[in-house]
């Protein structure tokens, strides 16, 4: 079995399929890279048992294919070698079934492989009825609620994104019990059932490095996994076993304080403020106060910084509330528009954030009590 293939197709085809990789996997044949070859291509597959990437590259795209069969090549210095390798075409030579010659006409590498009888039984199958949506669209409600996700195993289902489907609203939503982002967009084709699901954190953060343009990816849910087809690409994780807790409720609908805001200003404002926050989460504090917004910060050792805005609010009742100053930028990084919502009630109540034109996101903050 042997194959010809140029290094850029090759390399494009490993640095997708290796986000599946882990390296805490205790199953050694898990960390190699399964190659199935055929006269219609290479289909390459890596997997931790949790998350499963495969690429299939068709043979149009291979210079030259010979025999087929399978075998599985250790993933550690393999992508490195390929980038390395000093010509733009690469031959591939499984010599037995348990090794591989890699070469250019100046330079090989012989590598051990695994062995394919090892590999777990791995089923990446489609469903008949899949779920539609652009990558654009898909990229953007990962990227702006991700971020809020927790890194706590205490609450392992805070690690993953809450993804609910009610006919054309997908809703996504990520919390960490201190900050909670989510946002909603509208399907083109209605789904015919209802589903709330779990997905980890880290599937959907590999996912959404993944796509890079607006072609169509297709969703494909199931009662203890989820597929995502991209082009040649399939991304299939398991999910989350537990409920996610009902947000709904933690988030306020009337606000004492409704105020406008230059996000940009606004952000520039409280990064500055932030280096002088002595604390791990660089709190701040914020007074409101007819038009005007003061933001501070006190170190012992630095001495204090002071940031004034000037602003829109609705209340001249004065107001002074603690935040950390993180969670509040990782918030504004991901709004798209120039001006927000910065939304209060009292020093202990939620600080909601909203861009001022687009209802589909909604983050908030919980505030630092201070005595």
């Amino acid at each position: 079995m042997k194959w010809t293939i140029e290094k850029n197709v090759i390399l494009d085809a490993l640095n997708n399929v290796t986000r599946a990789l882990s390296q805490r996997t205790t199953i050694p044949v898990l960390n190699g890279i399964v190659f199935d070859v055929s006269e219609k291509g290479i289909e390459l597959l890596a997997s931790d048992s949790e998350l499963t990437i495969k690429v299939f590259i068709e043979e149009k795209d291979i210079k030259h294919i010979e025999g087929k069969g399978k075998i599985i090549i250790q993933s550690k210095y393999f992508v490195d070698m390929i980038k390395k390798m000093p010509a733009d075409t690469i031959d591939f030579e499984v010599e037995d079934s348990l090794k591989i010659k890699i070469s250019t006409p100046t330079n090989q590498y012989k590598l051990n492989c695994y062995n394919p009888n090892d590999y777990p039984n791995i089923n990446i199958d489609k469903s008949s009825d899949g779920i539609i949506i652009s990558a654009e669209k898909l990229r953007e409600i990962i990227s702006q609620t991700s971020y809020a996700l927790s890194t706590q195993e205490v609450r392992p289902i805070l690690t993953g994104i809450n993804f609910k489907i009610n006919g054309d609203i997908l809703e996504c939503i990520a919390t960490d019990s201190y900050r909670l982002s989510k946002k909603n967009i509208k399907l083109s084709t209605p789904v015919n059932k209802i589903i709330n699901i779990v997905i980890p954190g880290r599937s959907i953060t590999e996912l959404e490095k993944i796509i890079c343009d607006d072609e169509d990816v297709e969703i494909y849910v199931f009662s203890n996994k989820i597929l995502f087809v991209y082009k040649n690409i399939y991304i299939q994780s398991n999910l989350l076993n537990g409920s996610y807790p009902e947000t709904s409720h933690f988030i306020p609908t009337d606000f004492a304080y409704m105020i406008n805001l230059n996000l940009r200003d606004f952000y520039d404002a409280v990064d500055r403020a932030a280096l002088l926050a002595q604390n791990k989460d660089k709190n701040i504090k914020m007074r409101i106060e007819d038009k005007e917004m003061v933001i501070t910060s006190t170190s012992n050792e630095l001495g204090n910084a002071e940031e004034k805005l000037k602003i829109d609010c609705n209340n001249k009742e004065k107001l002074e509330i603690s935040f950390s100053s993180k969670y509040m930028m990782d918030a504004l990084k991901v709004v798209k528009e120039d001006n927000i919502f910065l939304l209060l009630n009292t020093d202990d109540k939620p600080i909601l954030i909203k861009p001022v034109t687009d209802e589909s996101l909604i983050e908030l903050i919980l505030p630092i009590k201070t005595y």
